[in-house]
């Protein structure tokens, strides 16, 4: 393994393991007068044999680890960002040190903090656990999107639930290809977009790769924000500012 030494860097294994954030730019949607770059996406990569991998065990990030790399990327974010995504797994949500570390962070930062709850089911953690712990975020100012909605756990049934919570629904192309074009997902899409605009959620969708995707949801959507391989690539946050 070759062994790069930067922030976020951890003994495993054997190894030191350099941990960072890659960034894919976030857009503002149709709901907004101009698509501006609003904000990125924030997804853990790991440095391995001189590539950078997703982690082969996303439970064994720690809340120190994520609060040291989330600290790290506020302070260098450009005023002009808005927003921040990252991911919690279902274990990590109900786990108190998670919710203050998110709130350590949110504290000492203006950008908007957005905790996406993945679709990955967590043994032990029940529907109950969830909701209880989206609430808590909730009563702590703090914004909640539901990642993936209708794939894996985050089914309508358990998004409802969880509803007065929740302050965006992220509807994801890539759970549903292949597919030709985008009238073969309207069903999901149009359930989705009918319940963001009746509950009063954000709506961002992930995943648009071609320009007639994305004219096709310009024409008939009204969405908060887009993203996808057409609007940016993940990449190191460095690379990615600086390429937008």
């Amino acid at each position: 393994m070759r062994v790069v030494f930067v922030s976020g860097s951890n003994y495993e294994g054997g190894w030191f393991v350099c941990t960072v954030f890659f960034g894919q730019p976030k857009y503002a949607g149709t709901n907004n007068t101009t698509r501006n770059l609003i904000g990125y996406e924030l997804f853990i990569r790991q440095y391995v044999d001189g590539r950078w991998l997703l982690p082969q065990d996303f439970n064994g990030i720690t809340a120190d680890t994520l609060q040291h790399l989330l600290m790290d990327v506020v302070l260098t974010m450009h005023e002009s960002v808005e927003m921040l995504s990252f991911n919690l797994e279902q274990n990590q949500f109900v786990d108190p040190a998670f919710l203050d570390m998110v709130t350590y962070v949110q504290d000492h930062t203006r950008i908007n903090l957005f905790t996406e709850l993945t679709e990955r089911l967590a043994p032990g953690i029940s529907e109950d656990s969830l909701v209880d712990a989206a609430a808590k975020f909730h009563h702590r100012g703090l914004l909640v999107c539901i990642d993936d909605v209708g794939t894996g756990e985050n089914t309508p049934e358990m998004v409802l639930r969880m509803n007065d919570s929740v302050d965006e629904f992220k509807f994801a192309f890539q759970d549903f290809r292949p597919y030709h074009n985008i009238q073969e997902i309207e069903p999901q899409l149009n359930f989705w977009y009918h319940l963001a605009r009746r509950e009063h959620k954000m709506l961002a969708i992930e995943g648009v790769e071609t320009a007639a995707e994305l004219a096709e949801i310009d024409a008939h959507y009204d969405y908060d924000v887009v993203q996808g391989y057409l609007l940016g690539h993940p990449a190191l946050l460095s690379r990615a500012q600086n390429s937008n």
